[in-house]
């Protein structure tokens, strides 16, 4: 399996890790009888609930334009060093932004963001590039 394949599976995890966070905060802020209920009423959402979505809804984001660059590369052995630096940056940046924006820490989440940002670009070049 390559490494850029690898990455789209961590991604995955990634987010399925995300989910479990903001499912396990329901009883813990809500009420586990609301979060196994019907949820009618609504409830007010912690500040921790909020970013935790939005980091997942940013991930998701992410996660569209990566992932099928990913199946493209994979289809048409693409696998270069340049994917691989691409696929690193990308990675790494996912995990740090995640980490960082959950426990809330400005400015050092927005340069985390802009690796993933830097990774998917170089990543994309020789995709693009293969493909035009």
């Amino acid at each position: 399996m390559t490494l850029e394949l690898q990455t789209v599976i961590a991604t995955t995890l990634i987010l399925f890790l995300l989910l479990m966070f903001q499912g396990g905060l329901v009883p813990v802020n809500q009420g586990l009888k609301w979060g196994l209920g019907s949820r009618d009423e609504t409830r007010k959402s912690t500040a921790l609930q909020a970013r935790t979505g939005r980091t997942i809804a940013n991930h998701i984001e992410g996660m569209l334009l990566f992932v099928p660059l990913a199946m493209v590369a994979e289809l048409m052995q693409l696998a270069t060093s340049l994917t691989a630096i691409g696929a690193g940056l990308y990675l790494s940046g996912r995990i740090a932004f995640a980490a960082l924006y959950i426990i809330g820490v400005p400015y050092l989440r927005s340069a985390a963001w802009g690796i993933s940002l830097l990774g998917l670009m170089v990543f994309a070049v020789p995709v693009v590039a293969a493909t035009v």
